[in-house]
């Protein structure tokens, strides 16, 4: 099931200039930010958002590895194809100064890129995955924390100080569907804020990360997209809840300007073309990752 969405409920409800307690349409609404969601991250070949997870790359010299069109955002390991860990202090990451790492070069007086048997698909790359242009400021922090007494690693609800008061950077609400929080190392999916309560009910060990057991007081912070990509969600959420079974893949939009692409580039007909053309230069083609 898709969980992703680059915008938030209550920034949809916003943007769509909804009463406060007309809320019959939220789940439909949740649904086209997903959908959007999804069709952003075809369109474009990449994901913005943060995903845990091991990739595996070419061998292609002792020194260098280039990430050839996948987005690290952090690094935690690296392992050459003999199962031997590279040590860290031997690493230098490329780029990654406001955007993603793009590669990894090593101090050859401390480590060496190997392989065994074969230089296919020998190194592998632990980190967590992800395309933003701020990532050292994607976390926001919700001034929220774990209740007292902690929550198990299989509790899938949890009271908060305040569901609908002001985050750390002053917006309310502080916690709505459609946030991904972290708590500790762990990515939860909020998909119930229930303002009377102060409860929350979350989807546990989202993207990747493993659920685990929280100590009470424990800091929530949550994840911030790039703020383009959360704009051309909003927008191409609201065209598809507006005009629900009228074509959304009729075809590309602007034949002119996806006529050089070779991935399928296919977006719904109406979407406005500056939507389009701000996604062009966000698409990317992996090659030589596994």
């Amino acid at each position: 099931m898709q969980l992703n969405s680059y915008a938030t409920l209550s920034a949809f409800r916003q943007r769509l200039a909804l009463a406060t307690a007309d809320i019959g349409d939220d789940d439909r609404l949740l649904a086209k930010l997903r959908s959007a969601t999804a069709q952003i991250e075809r369109y474009t070949a990449r994901s913005f958002t943060p995903t845990v997870a091991t990739r595996r790359f070419n061998w292609v010299n002792a020194r260098t590895l280039l990430l050839r069109g996948y987005d690290l955002l952090e690094l935690t390991s690296v392992t050459n194809g003999d199962g031997t860990a590279i040590d860290p202090s031997a690493i230098l990451t490329l780029g990654g100064v406001n955007g993603p790492i793009i590669g990894i070069e090593l101090d050859l007086t401390k480590g060496l890129f190997v392989y065994l048997t074969t230089r296919t698909r020998a190194l592998s790359v632990a980190g967590v995955w992800g395309w933003h242009d701020d990532y050292a400021n994607a976390w926001k922090p919700s001034t929220d924390s774990i209740p007292g007494g902690g929550i198990t690693s299989s509790a899938t609800s949890f009271s908060v100080s305040s569901v609908g008061g002001a985050d750390g950077w002053g917006l309310t609400p502080r916690f709505t569907p459609g946030q991904l929080l972290k708590v500790d190392s762990e990515y939860m999916y909020v998909v119930g804020a229930n303002s009377g309560t102060n409860t929350l009910t979350v989807v546990r060990g989202a993207n990747g990360s493993t659920a685990a057991s929280h100590a009470a007081a424990a800091p929530i912070s949550s994840y911030v997209p790039p703020t383009d990509i959360t704009e051309i969600t909003l927008r191409w959420a609201g065209w598809l809840y507006k005009t629900e079974d009228a074509g959304d893949y009729a075809g590309p939009s602007g034949a002119s300007l996806n006529a050089t692409m070779t991935a399928p580039a296919n977006v719904p007909a109406a979407i406005p073309g500056d939507l389009v053309a701000a996604l062009a230069n966000l698409r990317h083609i992996k090659v030589g990752a596994q």
